[in-house]
């Protein structure tokens, strides 16, 4: 070995050795740092002419393992997923208290069967009336304000949609940039691994919004992609739109969040635009969409529900009872039936009109298996087969003691002397029924409280009645999951003549939406819209209604209650009766006492508390309730369906709480795993920097020898 080769190695052992030791004092010096990663010194020969002729460095190489990588990226996903959802659980926890507060929904429904009990004392007592009322207008305020703010809620998770969208722009853009400044200085053989490290953490933060993953490529690039493929920076990079809506109804139906390559050249968007919402599985983004469109969609409903089951069940009950004094008229709500559609009543019903001290003016004996009605026990009318006919009939027998009418779907009887009252009560053996309702109840003359969304959808039709509805009109269907998977709107033209024509068109799998939904009419006329099982998990929308049900005004949609937001709705704008809620004495609280009674007869007093303890025994009624949301179909209380959907929310925050410190733990020992093969270890880090001061030091003294042996040679010549 010539003294030359000996410089020259110990010249590139110096190089090197000093390289070393600045890569191990950043190491220690980034011992605290989040998201560093440890990098070594890769050292080799260096040869010439098949010759060693020193060292060098062949590469500065961060410590990585890729699985520990690619798990801790799925970990943060589903952390951040939880972590969401169980704060807006929480958010949602406070809204509806818990069960022992005064104003929560199980709260404010108890006191109102307990104010209804109270009353059942004394039903003359003004203030126990209004305390009633009160009770029940209270807890009408609970469905209102629960209602509003899932609504709330989920406009204000758009907003945070949107938000995310521009977050995430910024970091594809930001991903792509990086990617191509380490392409760059690898191909130039330059240093790339603080790049590297900050790819890693922009990763990291788009990781925490949607689960992604990784494709390295030859040059050094690692291209991000969803799960299913779709990339999203590679040599270009996505940018993703999303429009919120500025509030948020029942019936709205989000816009999807779309995703269009960018050239990095041009800056332009290169079409075409691909849906993203179905790619998400998991991270914030995902439990967000999972929330709005989800989660907080299916609470409303079962909320919807036992908002409906207490207006039908307490409307139920008022119908057939009688205010002291009788109300001089009672008008009801517009049923979306036409004057030509069959009568569709079956048992019997009284109609009475009362003086101002309860006695009997007058009675209209109805009997709908008969078809015929009778006038203060005289001579059989009969009723016709529509219902038409029969308000015709009814106003004939009232004469001069008042008059009926049947005006765009709506009915209204009223008394014509001023100081008399009407009332209506059920034959106790054989009572009236059609769509599985009493005739006053049906039509909602004596209704007491009110919402949004009628309380029921049992029109009381039959497959060969007309649909009433004009050729020609339209109504508009689709379909959303909480993933954003959305079906193709459909639109059907109203064509036929009967219910039967309406159901067979809408159920052909080809050209109708059989496909996707099947559509029954059942026995108390209500026509159900129910998902196929591919799409059970879909919420149907109706996007554009512009039917009409001859003059009444009443669409398809409304007059069925398709899509889910009619459910939904029962917890919307739910109150008194404005007739009711401005005078206490027209809370029906008697009933009729009909047996043998003949004009002239006390038929309704002050004191009779027989329709208060009907509305008492709410408190213990069973009621069948539907299947809605999570909650499958049960015989129960009004209380225990309360109970129900109250610790149904619970429950599920309870589940996400759980799942977030499941996913928090499995991330923490992801990371901490992957931090103890990539992280800084200081006594590791300070036997590395000794052994490169020694190494250094060797090579220095080797340049001291070469020295001497110079000095030497020269001396000798």
């Amino acid at each position: 070995m010539t003294v030359g080769s000996i410089l020259g190695n110990a010249l590139s052992a110096l190089y090197v050795n000093q390289e070393a030791l600045k890569i191990t004092s950043d190491n220690i010096a980034n011992v605290n740092t989040p998201g560093y990663t440890r990098k070594v010194a890769d050292l080799s020969p260096q040869v010439l002419a098949g010759q060693t002729v020193g060292v060098e460095l062949s590469q500065v190489r961060r410590v990585v393992d890729q699985f520990f990588i690619t798990e801790s990226l799925k970990a943060a996903s589903d952390f951040a997923q939880y972590d969401v959802q169980s704060r807006y659980y929480d958010q949602l926890q406070s809204i509806f208290g818990s069960p022992d507060q005064q104003l929560s929904l199980s709260a404010r429904l108890n006191k109102a069967l307990t104010s209804l009990a109270d009353l059942s004392l004394d039903v003359t007592s003004s203030v126990r009336r209004d305390d009633a009322l009160n009770d029940l207008q209270s807890l009408a305020d609970t469905f209102n304000f629960l209602s509003s703010q899932i609504q709330n809620l989920r406009s204000d998770i758009d907003r945070r949609i949107g938000q995310n969208t521009t977050s995430l722009n910024n970091l594809f853009e930001q991903a792509h940039s990086l990617n191509a400044q380490i392409e760059h200085t690898l191909a130039t053989g330059g240093d790339a691994t603080g790049l590297q490290d900050e790819r890693d953490r922009v990763f990291q933060q788009i990781s925490e919004f949607m689960d992604v993953r990784t494709i390295d490529t030859s040059g050094g690039a690692v291209h991000l992609a969803t799960q299913d493929g779709f990339v999203l920076v590679g040599h270009m990079y996505a940018e993703l739109t999303y429009q919120p809506q500025n509030s948020f109804t029942v019936s709205t139906l989000p816009t999807g969040i779309s995703a269009m390559m960018v050239n990095p050249l041009s800056g332009e968007r290169v079409p075409p635009a691909t849906a993203i919402d179905s790619r998400i599985n998991s991270g914030e983004m995902h439990g967000l969409l999972e929330m709005r469109d989800g989660i907080l969609p299916t609470l409303q409903m079962e909320i919807g529900n036992l908002a409906g089951a207490i207006v039908d069940e307490m409307n139920a009950i008022h119908n057939d009872n009688v205010a002291f004094p009788a109300p001089n008229a009672l008008t009801g709500r517009n049923t979306g039936l036409l004057s030509t559609d069959s009568l569709g009543f079956t048992g019997q019903t009284t109609l009475a009109i009362t003086a101002a001290d309860g006695s009997l003016v007058s009675r209209i004996d109805i009997d709908f298996d008969a078809g015929t009605l009778s006038v203060d026990g005289g001579g059989i009318v009969a009723l016709g087969g529509t219902i038409g006919s029969m308000i015709t009939a009814i106003d004939t027998a009232l004469g001069a003691n008042g008059s009926a009418s049947f005006v765009n779907g709506v009915l209204s009887v009223q008394a014509a002397n001023s100081t008399n009252g009407i009332a209506f009560a059920q034959d106790a053996a054989d009572p009236s029924d059609r769509g599985g309702r009493g005739f006053s109840h049906f039509f909602g003359l004596n209704d007491i409280m009110t919402a949004t969304s009628p309380s029921h959808f049992d029109t009381g039709l039959t497959g060969t009645d007309a649909h009433g509805f004009t050729p020609g009109e339209t109504i508009t269907f689709q379909m959303r999951n909480a993933d954003g998977s959305v079906t193709p709107p459909f639109t059907y033209t109203v064509a036929g003549a009967t219910l039967n024509d309406i159901l067979t068109d809408l159920n052909d799998p080809v050209t109708g939406y059989g496909s996707y939904m099947s559509f029954a009419l059942d026995a108390n006329g209500a026509i159900t819209a129910t998902p196929n099982a591919s799409y059970g998990d879909y919420a149907v929308f109706v996007t554009d209604d512009t039917t009409s049900r001859g003059a009444t005004a009443m669409t398809m949609s409304g007059l069925f209650g398709w899509g889910d937001s009619a459910v939904m709705d029962r917890a919307n704008n739910v109150g008194l009766t404005p007739r009711i809620a401005s005078n206490n004495n027209e809370f029906a609280l008697a009933k009729l006492d009909l047996q043998g009674a003949v004009t002239g007869d006390i038929v309704v007093s002050a004191s009779d508390n027989r329709g208060a303890l009907d509305l008492q025994s709410l408190a213990t009624k069973t009621l069948q309730v539907d299947a809605v949301g999570t909650l499958g179909s049960a015989s129960v209380t009004l209380s225990e369906y309360s109970a129900l959907v109250l610790s149904n929310a619970s429950s599920e925050a309870a589940r996400l709480d759980a799942l977030k410190a499941d996913t928090l733990t499995l991330k923490d020992e992801i990371e901490g795993r992957r931090d103890s093969v990539q992280g800084v270890n200081m006594d590791e880090e300070l036997a590395n920097m000794m052994v490169y001061q020694q190494s250094y030091n060797a090579a220095a003294r080797l340049i001291t020898t070469a020295r001497e042996l110079f000095d030497a040679l020269l001396d000798t010549v």
